[in-house]
């Protein structure tokens, strides 16, 4: 399980994010770093949308992370068991777009599936 955090916190890629309205895929990355991820999204407006989505590791684990935006704070909070992990954490936009992210993970391949939903109610499906 150590082997697997350390490699967990060395990755870096694409993400597959897809507008569901429209089929649009839209660029984005992520680079993790131990226990989170940072992700970019460039909209297809050109707003760029970045952020922190916190890593719930597998186990039944429950974990909580302090989120701010637009200087509103708040908690998420959510809860693994098996072999899947979770991301969660919400993304914020330079023209005022917010995305919040929920992604279920297989933790010993690092795949992940999930969904992202814009504080406009835009829906986005993500690969990983």
């Amino acid at each position: 399980m150590v082997f697997l955090a350390m490699t967990m916190g060395c990755a870096a890629g694409g993400l597959t994010v897809i507008q569901r309205s429209g089929g649009l895929v839209l660029p984005a990355s992520y680079e993790d770093s131990i226990g989170e991820t940072h992700v970019t999204v460039s909209m297809a407006n050109g707003e760029e949308l970045k952020g922190r989505l916190t890593w719930i590791p597998p186990g039944g684990g429950l974990s909580s992370t302090l989120i701010t935006v637009n200087n509103v704070s708040g908690s998420a909070t959510g809860m693994s068991s098996g072999n899947k992990g979770m991301y969660i954490g919400t993304l914020v936009g330079n023209r005022g777009t917010t995305m919040r992210v929920e992604l279920l993970c297989n933790a010993f391949t690092g795949k992940c599936v999930g969904l992202g939903q814009s504080n406009t109610g835009e829906i986005f499906d993500i690969q990983r």
